[in-house]
């Protein structure tokens, strides 16, 4: 069963399919074809889990453009939403690559 799906390879999140619990190894499908990450914490359904440990001040790409960037460091497998992340969209600035 596939958990999360990632679109780009440039992608640093996946977007999980259905809730899962910490802890729990998920299946991501993406252009790379399958891999498996470790949970670090609960991620809702259609929330975003970082691929890699991220840094503070990471631009945040999703779907191949950037959205955000975090505003704390986020641990693989961590969640990235607004308590970590903020929008440059909403700035005006997340149309650049």
């Amino acid at each position: 069963m596939i958990d999360a799906i990632r679109l780009d390879p440039a992608d640093d999140v996946a977007t999980v399919l259905r809730p899962l619990e910490a802890g729990f190894t998920a299946t991501l499908s993406g252009p790379d074809g399958h891999t498996r990450l470790t949970l670090r914490e609960a991620i809702p359904a259609f929330h975003k889990v970082a691929l890699a440990d991220l840094p503070a001040g990471t631009p945040i790409h999703k779907y191949g453009a950037v959205i955000g960037a975090l505003t704390a460091a986020v641990a693989a497998g961590g969640l990235v939403h607004v308590h970590n992340l903020t929008s440059l969209r909403a700035r005006g600035e997340g149309a650049v690559l």
